[in-house]
């Protein structure tokens, strides 16, 4: 047998051999298949913190869309309104997610700043609808105090931090 046949044959075998692995490795999630888990964790503080950062961006982006493209201007005055308000608690949920950050990625200063990028870009906002202007409006012309911006960021933002970030658990002996 010649040398060609001899390597074709064993590539040929090694496809096969390897080809059921990568058809698996590709095939995503399959029934009774879950997503990986978080590979950081966040305490209950930490976790709303992050929530009410997300929140806080999304309200702000929305407002700047919807005066950008002529559907709904009064949005960003009032949101700049409440942003100035409420700036010490919004810089307060600022700076306590960078610690938990800074804390799960020791080397990588940038790593909250990615991870608000990529979830909030896999939303695609884009130009937003009249309605969504609407209800953006609505959302904002309610916040009043900051424990209405709390319960928007819990109602919006909290239950998907909670799908992509784990809780950490405490440490044995640590009081609750």
């Amino acid at each position: 047998m010649k040398v060609s046949a001899i390597v074709g044959i064993s590539l040929l075998a090694l496809t096969f051999a390897v080809w059921p692995h990568r058809l698996l490795a590709q095939d995503g999630l399959g029934p009774g298949r879950r997503p990986p888990q978080p590979k950081i964790c966040m305490n209950d503080a930490e976790l709303e913190a992050e929530a009410v950062v997300r929140a806080g961006i999304v309200l702000r982006a929305y407002a700047r869309q919807c005066a950008r493209y002529g559907i709904d201007g009064s949005i960003l005055p009032k949101w700049g309104a409440f942003d100035a308000a409420n700036a010490a608690s919004l810089q307060n949920a600022v700076r306590l997610r960078n610690e938990a950050y800074a804390r799960n990625y020791p080397d990588d200063p940038y790593a909250g700043q990615r991870v608000i990028d990529n979830t909030l870009a896999s939303r695609g906002l884009g130009r937003p609808s009249p309605e969504e202007c609407l209800a953006a409006a609505d959302v904002v012309g309610k916040l009043k105090t900051w424990n209405d911006f709390l319960a928007h960021a819990r109602l919006t933002e909290l239950g998907q931090v909670k799908t992509q970030v784990k809780a950490c658990k405490p440490k044995r002996g640590a009081a609750p």
